[in-house]
């Protein structure tokens, strides 16, 4: 088959794929309005007009956005310092046998406590505002990312480490050629687990104490009995998990081509 037909082939897919999705979502709507028309009272769910005229009342006026900077920027800097500190520590310890016999009991046990459950804590620590939010977010972050950079790094094959060592390759050399590479497939796997209970995170720290935020501006359509304004809330939420999860997979790609791609690296090195 020519380049031009499976480019052609592959296009036809992609846009049949894209619009059996819009099929689903317009199907959802319709069945969400003629359920609130038919069977269902409006004010418990709402109805996708509504919630559009209340989504363009925000953007018209401005408010959406300052909320959704807020839930963003706690977002950016929990992602940024449970990434970092969890891939740091797991790549610490996967690295030293000794050091991982010795502290990830510690981690484990730590992981076990539910960590919402401190919440309340942080924000008597650190007040209503951003750092309590970044504090929890960046504690969820730190264990998704550790266990799963951590499993990496353990995963890496003991020859090809072994065989660096015979070609005089330093510890750095192994770490940086070996042990970085072959953890990226899990440290991908942990961003990816790890965003949206990041979002999770925040909206449940804004409900409990905030002044700004998606959360906080889902817990005040919900107070005053508006079911079109934290329908419009929740949408917002879901579209901002939406832009997150594509940022990974854009990220995926560039770190991992060949994975996007479908290659088989074990069937290629066979060949």
């Amino acid at each position: 088959m020519k380049a031009a037909d499976t480019s052609r082939l592959e296009l036809s897919s992609r846009l049949s794929i894209a619009f059996a999705r819009f099929l689903i979502v317009a199907g959802i709507i319709v069945a969400w309005d003629l359920a609130g028309r038919t069977f269902i009272d409006p004010f418990y769910i709402g109805r996708p007009f509504e919630v559009a005229e209340r989504l363009w009342e925000w953007v018209s006026t401005g408010d959406i956005v300052e909320h959704v900077l807020t839930t963003m920027t706690e977002l950016v800097y929990g992602l940024v310092i449970g990434v970092v500190l969890g891939v740091l520590v797991a790549l610490i310890l996967g690295s030293s046998p000794t050091l991982a016999a010795v502290f990830r009991p510690f981690v484990t046990v730590a992981y076990s406590f539910p960590q919402l459950a401190l919440t309340p804590l942080y924000i008597l620590w650190f007040g209503v505002f951003l750092m309590p939010k970044v504090v929890l977010i960046a504690v969820v972050v730190f264990f998704l990312m550790f266990f799963n950079t951590f499993e990496g790094v353990k995963n890496v094959e003991g020859d090809l480490i072994a065989a660096m060592r015979v070609m005089g390759a330093k510890r750095l050399d192994v770490f940086r050629i070996v042990v970085l590479p072959a953890s990226a497939v899990f440290l991908i796997t942990g961003l990816r687990h790890a965003v949206p209970f990041a979002l999770r995170a925040a909206v449940f720290a804004e409900f409990l104490a905030s002044v700004r935020g998606l959360g906080f501006l889902a817990l005040t359509s919900s107070r005053s009995y508006s079911s079109a304004g934290l329908f419009a809330a929740l949408t917002v939420l879901l579209l901002v998990g939406v832009g997150l999860n594509a940022l990974v997979s854009w990220l995926e790609r560039v770190v991992l081509p060949w994975r996007s791609a479908g290659v088989d690296v074990t069937a290629a090195m066979q060949r």
